[in-house]
């Protein structure tokens, strides 16, 4: 049975637009081009570089919101400072805001698209997956109709959240490569093949530790999903059930 990928691409920023249209091009001759790009809306767009993610949008991909600058100015707090030293470096810029710079954070994230001409977009994914402060009842009050973490995807029109495995390739050091090898077996193995699996890609990971592995993965083709996949009513667990998971 042919494997079902929701593919992501992560960091999107005028900085990263080559790499990310690299990786999109790399993507579409796999028969993977539905992917969903992440896009950082706080970072310095000019009218050329709006203009090429313009294209991106016009030949099929989707975009998606993703923080603000993608950067945490401060790391407040002891979670935040493992965090930071295991998984994000100083990129969980929801981890040094309270709730109410959060909200502000995701309502103009959200507007940033349409004011560009760029839609509404409807995936929310916080830098690092890390949601910080926000509750699933902040969520449903915010203009996103989905919401990622790590484990999962939350629906807010069906106030139900989708455990969904995960896979990702960004390992820059020997700990990292073994870490996310782990991880990637055994979300591989958990999806098998009649569960979707989310295939998360950072613009760097070609040029990284498991760059072998993401390219046999996406050798191996599949069918390609969007995030509208975890939107249909069932399947998941009851919002409240998923506070701990949108940490």
């Amino acid at each position: 049975m042919t494997r079902q990928l929701v593919v992501s691409i992560h960091d999107v920023m005028p900085e990263t637009l080559g790499a990310t249209e690299t990786i999109v091009a790399r993507l579409n001759a796999a028969g993977l081009g539905r992917v969903t790009l992440l896009v950082v809306p706080g970072r310095d767009w000019s009218t050329e570089t709006l203009g090429r993610l313009e294209a991106l949008l016009a030949r099929g991909a989707v975009a998606a919101g993703h923080g603000w600058t993608h950067r945490a100015d401060s790391i407040r707090g002891a979670y935040h400072r493992l965090h930071s030293a295991l998984i994000s470096r100083n990129a969980a810029e929801h981890l040094a805001l309270d709730a109410a710079a959060l909200r502000n954070l995701v309502t103009r994230c959200h507007a940033w698209f349409g004011q560009h001409g760029l839609g509404s977009p409807l995936l929310y994914v916080p830098p690092a997956w890390a949601m910080g402060a926000l509750t699933p009842r902040d969520l449903d009050q915010l203009p996103f109709a989905r919401y990622e973490s790590l484990s999962g995807v939350y629906d807010v029109a069906s106030g139900r959240f989708r455990r969904s495995p995960m896979v990702g390739f960004e390992a820059d050091t020997a700990f990292r490569a073994l870490a996310c090898r782990l991880w990637n077996f055994a979300n591989l193995k958990a999806a098998g093949t009649k569960r979707p699996i989310r295939l998360a890609i950072h613009p760097g990971d070609f040029s990284l530790r498991l760059a072998d592995d993401l390219e046999r993965l996406i050798d191996s083709g599949g069918e390609a999903l969007d995030y509208g996949v975890f939107g249909e009513p069932g399947g998941g667990i009851d919002a409240a059930d998923a506070r701990a998971d949108s940490q």
